[in-house]
């Protein structure tokens, strides 16, 4: 159990992980901006909105799957089970081992991405 909170900054550039098995990152994606499908086999994903607008698509990777670090996988085909889309005030959960992609068709979308470790 931690003795002190713990401060992320949405000034960060890369995932503050200040305690083991959670990270967290603020992102800002500007329209037009869809990512490249990924998923992951031991982190859990969180979308947190904190302003605009998106598209989150989830579903299975297909074609040819690259491990781009160990358990972190991409494609850039993917079958697309469900569609949500998220605005400010809003939350999405991807399970680990879930496909998933953003798509930001205008404006300026921000969310914070908290990872956490499957057990």
């Amino acid at each position: 159990m931690a003795d002190r909170a713990i401060k992320c900054s949405a000034n960060s550039l890369d995932f503050a992980q200040k305690v083991a098995g959670f990270s967290a990152k603020a992102v800002e994606l500007k329209a037009p901006f869809s990512g490249r499908p990924e998923a992951h086999r031991n982190q859990h994903d969180l979308y947190v909105v904190i302003s605009g607008k998106a598209k989150v698509k989830t579903g299975e990777l297909t074609g040819k799957v690259d491990e781009i670090s160990e358990g972190e996988y991409r494609s850039d085909e993917m079958i697309v089970n469900e569609e949500h889309t998220l605005q400010i005030g809003e939350s999405l959960l991807i399970p680990a081992g879930l496909a998933h992609t953003v798509i930001v068709e205008s404006g300026v979308f921000a969310q914070w991405v908290f990872k956490i470790d499957k057990r």
